[in-house]
């Protein structure tokens, strides 16, 4: 596995006090992975993988549920205790400039993110979690509550023989996030209720 860096402090937040950790695998911003840590947990800590969505929680932008997401995930972490584990990959790992480009296309074509992404001959979810679970494993940790409605990601954690069991995250749509949660729902195979009946 590769090695990394950690450096720990503590911070306090609108939505709870957490452990603050910085991963740092490298010299590049992205890089460097973030976790919020709640150690008050009985036995089974929640956790949350979640990738950065500037457009949404820099911005506050409509068209997608990551700024709710992250709220959500950081609100129920404070209560239950475990880990948000931020990966700085906008983009589902594509890139920044990437999904501006996949955005202009749903504008200009009236193309969806899956096929904006096929279109530039993009993967539609390239990222990869090993080094979510050397963190996981950084903090001893061999079973989860993984918040998340991404099977994709249940089979990336699952992997590495921890033991993953799902807690939905579904953040109900507004009428500029549907046509995105519709998509993923129907052509990403993310469980969302709302959309799959």
């Amino acid at each position: 596995m590769d090695e990394y860096q950690v450096e720990k402090t503590h911070i306090n937040t609108k939505l709870g006090e957490f452990d603050f950790y910085c991963f740092c695998w490298g010299e590049h911003e992205e890089d460097n992975i973030l976790v919020l840590v709640n150690p008050n947990y009985e036995r089974v800590p929640l956790i949350r993988v979640q990738s950065a969505c500037y457009t949404a929680e820099i911005f506050r932008s409509l068209d997608c549920d990551c700024h709710a997401q992250l709220s959500e995930s950081q609100r129920r972490i404070s209560k239950s205790g475990g880990y948000l584990i931020y990966m700085l990959c906008d983009g589902r790992g594509a890139g920044l400039l990437n999904k501006v480009k996949g955005m202009e296309l749903g504008i200009t074509h009236g193309l969806d993110t899956f096929d904006a992404y096929h279109h530039l001959g993009l993967e539609q979810d390239p990222r990869e979690y090993d080094r979510v679970i050397q963190i996981i494993e950084y903090f001893n940790v061999r079973e989860i509550r993984l918040l998340t409605n991404n099977p994709r990601k249940i089979e990336g954690i699952n992997s590495a023989n921890i033991l993953v069991s799902r807690e939905p995250l579904e953040i109900e749509s507004n009428e500029h996030s549907s046509p995105y949660l519709e998509t993923k729902a129907k052509k990403m195979g993310h469980i969302l209720s709302e959309f799959i009946k």
